[in-house]
């Protein structure tokens, strides 16, 4: 017991420092995709179906193994925590592929602003990839098992995990026997989900979201030819020679598949996954001083952390949450809490409401309601022509009162997702009848 201690004491070390990073440093960006991530794994805890019940633009199995937890505590916190358990995991299996120098990765995630660990379904996805070069490496006779979190990858992420059946066909092309062995624990995942959609009724809602609506949000998000579009294009040629030059080893071809960590929209986010694929090839080329630049690495990250930290607490204010539900324990900044709770307040003043704007999810939690559609209204994540859609459910409603967050609709930036084609509709179809804070008040009879 104290060699094994005295051997893995840095694991230790490493998850209160990434739980403390979840719930204090990085506070800024738990508002966002995290926030919505965890209200989809809070959605499945009220037994509500996705795709059926809510809206998510990709395969579902983060937010089923995020909800385990949330059975015993159904707090943010508690979220972050499984998440920290992840990321753990992950380091684990880095060191025993590559040594101390992994820690190199933890120092490229901060240095693009912690996204590369975002609580998302995209990290689970690059979660489970490390999974698989784990795999490889160790246990590559366990074809079937290999298969299976082939699987796995593609119901984390579709777009991505699809990818991964590449390499086995690239380098076992010659090997049938070890193909169909790999392809039978993937085919048996699939079809249990299969089965799950059928069973619930959702398989048509899952095609329409996950499949069809990426036409909505490949070209309403985002700009094609940004900054990211071409740090992206020359990541993957560093890659690809990479793997070229490498072809004998697999990890390489999973690596490359990396890639499409940034489809089909190019911002920071993703791409600081697929940063952390070509650091990973890029570590075997460091052959001295493993132990110094891991460590070393370690050390930075923490300066790096501490640093965002002072300048959040100079911009933020950070304070924790006392009020809204579900989120105690958690940092906000002390204007943003404020006006958090005056809006939700505010909310409150309407007992048949629809709200349309970023903080739905928010709300939505903290009062205890269900998940619906309407929580992530942006653009691209509620199917094909998703914008008609979903007028067409306001269409539906009776004696409801509409609340419109005046900011997102208003915000001409290039990245912003607010659907802003409902809201025009809303405007001009129905009676305006109040106004406060950032929102405009709509009645519809």
């Amino acid at each position: 017991m104290v060699k094994f201690i005295k051997n893995n004491y840095h694991y230790f070390i490493l998850f209160i420092f990434i739980f403390f990073v979840y719930s204090i440093l990085l506070f800024p960006k738990n508002y966002g995709d995290p926030l919505n991530n965890y209200g989809f794994s809070y959605a499945i805890t009220r037994g509500e179906f996705p795709y059926l019940d809510f809206n998510t633009i990709s395969t579902p199995l983060y937010s089923f193994v995020m909800s385990i937890g949330l059975f015993i505590w159904n707090n943010y916190s508690m979220f972050l925590l499984e998440q920290t358990i992840l990321v753990t995991i992950m380091f684990y299996l880095l060191n025993k592929l590559y040594g101390k120098k992994a820690y190199i990765l933890l120092l490229g995630i901060f240095l693009l602003g912690g996204y590369g660990i975002n609580a998302t379904y995209n990290f689970f996805a690059f979660f489970l990839m490390i999974v698989l070069l784990f795999l490889e490496k160790k246990y590559s006779d366990k074809d079937y098992l290999i298969g299976v979190v082939i699987g796995l990858s593609i119901l984390a992420k579709h777009t991505v995990g699809v990818l991964f059946i590449i390499p086995s066909l690239i380098y076992y092309f010659k090997n049938k026997n070890k193909l169909l062995k790999r392809f039978i624990g993937l085919l048996g995942v699939g079809i249990l989900f299969i089965i799950y959609l059928l069973l619930t009724n959702s398989f048509m809602k899952f095609i329409d979201l996950c499949f069809l609506g990426l036409f909505d949000f490949s070209s309403k998000n985002g700009r094609l030819f940004n900054m990211w579009f071409f740090l992206t294009i020359m990541v993957f040629i560093i890659s690809l020679i990479i793997t070229i030059r490498n072809r004998k080893d697999i990890s390489n071809y999973y690596l490359l598949m990396g890639i499409s960590f940034v489809l089909p929209i190019f911002d920071l986010c993703h791409f600081s996954i697929c940063f952390l694929c070509i650091l990973i090839q890029l570590l075997p080329y460091i052959k001295k001083y493993e132990n110094y630049f891991g460590n070393l690495s370690f050390i930075l990250s923490i300066i790096i952390c501490v640093g965002l930290y002072i300048n959040y607490c100079d911009a933020y204010k950070p304070i924790f949450n006392k009020k809204i539900k579900h989120f105690e324990y958690i940092q906000n900044g002390n204007y943003n809490y404020l006006m958090t709770t005056k809006y939700f307040d505010f909310f409150d003043k309407y007992d048949n409401k629809l709200l349309i704007s970023y903080a739905k999810m928010h709300y939505d939690i903290s009062r205890n309601n269900n998940i619906d559609y309407f929580d992530v209204l942006m653009y691209g994540n509620y199917g094909y022509n998703g914008s008609s859609k979903m007028i067409k459910r306001i269409e539906k409603m009776k004696d409801t009162y509409i609340i419109l967050d005046k900011r997102g609709y208003l915000d001409k930036s290039y990245d912003s997702q607010f659907d802003k084609g409902v809201a025009e509709y809303i405007i001009n179809n129905y009676k305006k009848v109040d106004e406060k804070y950032d929102f405009l008040i709509y009645y519809k009879d």
